[in-house]
């Protein structure tokens, strides 16, 4: 599998914070937000939670190999770091990070991949999940999420609380590889006391290796992924659990991309209410372009996209995109773009009726030193973060949403 990945810059008063509160002034549309992730610390991702937190969990170095670790954000303060896991062998990627949810009855659960060894060109991993009954001091026994037990890839995992107790988990799952050459999406559910139940195939024909995405509407969860087909057609495609069941996936747009191979560049969800924005990054034509579409009927069907970023001389966009709905209905995209001094991530709003407002830049460095930033809205801020394997720490920053 092709594996890919911090400096700070911003438009506007970059504010200087500690990790431990959050009072000082900004003028500008960025602010950073410093975080209690440690020097060298990768992979993060960011979830909110049901008491409207925002967590933040990442990779760092420890002398056994990784830690897998956690924070909460509320708004003012973080709470102090903790351990969920350490191991030398987590899968340690930016594309595929270890993520914490809470679940609406307070249970914390986290889930991380795990390589295993196989002999060959390339490690296979396994998705485990572990939860917490106690703000994260102690956690269970880690268990295997997906039933197939073979040495193949299962990685790329999305996960959301989907009731008080439990959460839906997605992943892309490799257990045909070898005798049909393609990769399922797959899911499960996670209940409070850690057990995995009714695990399902979305989709039997996947792209191998972009990441997935995983929302909350209001009739069910909406999925997203990059599909794949026999002539090398790979195109985002979105299923949606109605019922307990997953309908058949539709493509969001015929961009009719052909690409023999894996671009590791999966699409971005965000929900509220009826509507359900997407953001994706397509190659079609040879012609690299971020497309934003909303939804207003919970991913049943989309309206006809948006193009917010296309080449233009040695500009271009590189896509690793995020994406996240207001409430006045307008949207944030985010995606990295890269230019003749550098990489950013960039970001802009989009009205509800599709009115373009503008590019910011959040951060510059390089694309494997940015990875692939995430977003959350917390009240009118959105809070992103961003970390790839050249950076020098996980990275936090807050967007005024007003």
């Amino acid at each position: 599998m092709l594996k890919k990945l911090l400096l700070l810059g911003a438009m506007g008063l970059l504010a200087s914070l500690s990790w431990r509160s959050y009072s000082a002034e900004s003028s500008g549309q960025v602010a950073e937000l410093r975080n209690p992730a440690l020097p060298g610390s990768v992979a993060p991702s960011i979830s909110a939670t049901p008491d409207g937190k925002i967590v933040l969990s990442w990779l760092e170095p420890s002398t056994s190999g990784q830690t897998f670790r956690f924070a909460v954000w509320d708004g003012k303060n973080w709470t102090a770091p903790k351990t969920i896991v350490g191991r030398e062998d987590f899968d340690v990627y930016a594309e595929a990070p270890p993520t914490v949810l809470r679940l609406g009855n307070g249970t914390l659960l986290s889930l991380w991949g795990q390589k295993i060894k196989t002999g060959g060109k390339w490690d296979g991993s396994h998705l485990f999940s572990s939860v917490s009954a106690d703000s994260g001091k102690t956690w269970s026994a880690p268990v295997r999420v997906h039933s197939d037990a073979s040495p193949s890839e299962h990685s790329f995992a999305s996960a959301i609380p989907v009731d008080a107790g439990k959460a839906e988990v997605i992943w892309l799952d490799a257990r045909d590889y070898e005798t049909k050459h393609r990769y399922r999406l797959m899911s499960a559910v996670i209940d409070s006391k850690g057990q995995v139940s009714n695990e399902k195939t979305i989709d039997e024909d996947t792209c191998t290796c972009c990441p997935t995405a995983l929302v909350r509407a209001v009739a069910g969860a909406v999925a997203a992924y990059r599909g794949h087909n026999p002539e090398e057609i790979r195109d985002i495609k979105v299923a949606r659990l109605s019922g307990g069941s997953w309908q058949a996936p539709h493509t969001v747009h015929d961009d009719m991309w052909k690409i023999n191979g894996c671009p590791v560049n999966g699409p971005a969800l965000a929900s509220s209410d009826k509507e359900v924005g997407i953001v994706w990054f397509t190659g079609s034509n040879d012609k690299p372009e971020v497309k934003f579409a909303l939804s207003d009927d919970q991913g049943t069907t989309f309206q006809a996209p948006i193009t917010l970023d296309s080449p233009m001389g040695e500009d271009r966009p590189v896509g690793h995109v995020a994406v996240s709905l207001l409430e006045d209905g307008s949207a944030v995209a985010i995606w990295l773009h890269h230019q003749a001094s550098g990489t950013e991530v960039i970001g802009e709003r989009i009205s509800s009726s599709g009115k373009r407002n503008g590019t910011f830049t959040i951060a510059n460095g390089t694309e494997t030193s940015l990875g692939y930033p995430r977003v959350q809205r917390l009240g009118n801020q959105l809070v992103v973060s961003w970390g790839g394997k050249t950076g020098k720490a996980v990275k936090t920053a807050l967007i005024a949403a007003q």
